[in-house]
């Protein structure tokens, strides 16, 4: 039996935390291979290192692709992606892949796939389909990764009837459901109990956890953006965790309004372990900033979540979600409704979330084993 070659590329922490039960669900098949190929923020020390917690976890890293430059401007963006460009293709010329695997919409999986699709090397692509209309660049990526990704494993069946009218032909389509709820619904996390207590947070006040990135369309309100989160947190009867934001342009100013800043009763973190970020979520009796993961996994933990800002704004979602805009008074007031509101809080108990197909690391890579990697598969046509 012939062993096909999967490489699997991630660039940030949450990214990881999604791709890893793919990753182990590869590894798990005598008919594939797993290369990883870390990049982005897993090689930034002001980010964690977390390529230490992808060794750590047990997975061997075939390649690392330095891209980032020090700064978080938007020229500095664009220089990341071409730099990304040329050394992924580097790098995939060093490990011949079969497969290179993607996921999501940002600037690191964008090179790679643009890399791998000139080499013809067959391109997979995660949670294509999405919609994130108040981050304009991260919805473009997605959909220009689309167009040159072979597979599609679209997290629901909306994102899979849009990935079609992309011009996608159907049978490239697998509708996988979110990957990151895997670990999820398999309770892979550490004891929500064991981590309150291991960053001091009591359980005579209420639990926040905060995770809030840069707007890539608005870099220079980043900063005043966060600062109306700390101030709403300020004014809130509540302990937590918040973690840094990713590296996109604004970041900085986001980073420097946290450190300037002293919330009583928070602990302030550039970065978690995935197990211990989620047994946090499944502790936490609110969620407050705009990542994903108040959307993506959230619901499954019946967690209600204030979605601050447009950055998440036309993405599916469960009813766990209250959005407000980058506005003091109404984060403070919606953090407030709810820790006490009980519809509120009863209809994040009760939601459906649209994203749980169950066992999707399992169904990627089955398909990515079975695929026909023949020239087929390299011929895109576009059916409208």
């Amino acid at each position: 039996m012939s062993t096909r070659t999967v490489a699997v590329v991630t660039g940030t922490r949450a990214e990881y935390g999604l791709l890893a039960t793919v990753m182990d669900s590869i590894e798990a098949r005598d008919d594939l291979a797993l290369e990883v190929v870390a990049t982005g923020t897993h090689l930034s020390p002001q980010h964690g290192h977390t390529v230490d917690e992808i060794e750590a976890d047990g997975f061997e890293v075939a390649h690392r692709v330095n891209l980032l430059l020090d700064s978080d401007s938007r020229t500095a963006m664009a220089k990341s992606l071409g730099i990304g460009v040329s050394s992924f293709a580097d790098g995939f010329d060093l490990l011949d892949p079969d497969i290179v695997l993607v996921l999501g919409d940002r600037y690191e999986a964008f090179a790679a796939g643009v890399a791998a699709a000139h080499m013809n090397i067959p391109v997979a692509h995660i949670h294509g389909g999405d919609v994130m209309q108040g981050a304009v660049i991260d919805d473009s990526i997605r959909h220009a990764l689309t167009k040159f990704a072979h597979l599609h494993f679209p997290a629901s069946e909306l994102s899979a009837d849009r990935i079609e009218q992309l011009g996608e032909e159907p049978w490239r389509i697998t509708v996988a459901g979110a990957p990151g709820l895997d670990a999820v619904l398999a309770e892979k996390y550490r004891d929500p109990e064991t981590v309150a207590e291991q960053h001091d947070l009591t359980d005579d006040v209420p639990l926040g956890l905060v995770v809030q990135h840069p707007l890539t369309t608005q870099p220079k309100e980043a900063g005043r953006q966060m600062r109306k989160t700390l101030d709403a947190l300020a004014d809130v009867d509540l302990q937590g965790v918040l973690v840094y934001p990713n590296a996109d342009a604004g970041s900085k100013r986001m980073i420097e309004e946290i450190e300037s800043t002293t919330l009583d009763r928070f602990r302030v973190f550039k970065n978690l372990p995935r197990d211990e970020f989620l047994g946090l979520m499944a502790a936490a009796d609110v969620m407050a900033g705009n990542s994903s993961s108040g959307i993506i996994e959230a619901p499954s933990f019946g967690l209600p979540v204030v979605d601050i800002g447009p950055r998440q704004e036309g993405r599916e979602r469960a009813d766990n979600v209250v959005s407000v805009p980058h506005e003091t008074d109404e984060i403070r007031e919606a953090i407030e409704r709810c820790l006490t509101d009980r519809d509120t809080i009863e209809r994040a108990a009760s939601c459906e979330n649209p994203y749980d197909y169950g066992g999707a690391g399992d169904r990627i890579a089955r398909r990515l084993a079975e695929v026909d990697l023949s020239y087929d598969l390299l011929r895109k046509r576009a059916v409208f």
